[in-house]
């Protein structure tokens, strides 16, 4: 069976309309903790690879969001004290950064409240349809 272009369309709007969604909740759980969900994306990266650092442009490559600012972002993450930036030993004209203690107990905190968050999702789907879901964006995502 063809899928015709209303379908197509749908799935766009859906899509789109889901993202917005799940950005905006996100958004709304992160205020109190008074970051942003593209800052709380870099704290996880960096928490990921602690104690390792990372340059700017390996953080980068790892967001979802390709066209984010990460320079800016680690601007203001490192102003808050939440990471540590520094100079490349390799090449001093890049910086590297790492997750900062207060970083790490900062995403403690913001973990142990997730549940909040997942629960917005878990009330509308099943273990199963999360795990189709995945399936099938991952497979949309490879290129």
């Amino acid at each position: 069976m063809l899928v015709s272009d209303d379908q197509f369309r749908e799935l766009r709007f859906n899509l789109l309309h889901t993202c917005s969604w799940i950005n905006d909740s996100l958004r709304k759980f992160l205020q109190p903790h008074n970051i942003t969900p593209k800052q709380y994306n870099i704290l996880r990266i960096l928490n990921e690879r602690h104690p390792e650092s990372l340059s700017i442009q390996e953080v980068r490559e790892m967001l979802a969001d390709k066209m984010s600012d990460a320079s800016r972002l680690i601007d203001r993450l490192e102003k808050k004290k939440l990471i540590d930036k520094f100079p490349s030993d390799q090449d001093r004209r890049s910086n590297r950064a790492r997750i900062a203690d207060d970083g790490r107990k900062l995403l403690a905190v913001i973990s142990r409240d997730r549940q909040q968050l997942d629960a917005m999702i878990s009330d509308r789907l099943s273990e199963s349809d999360v795990e189709n879901l995945n399936d099938l964006l991952e497979r949309l995502k490879q290129a």
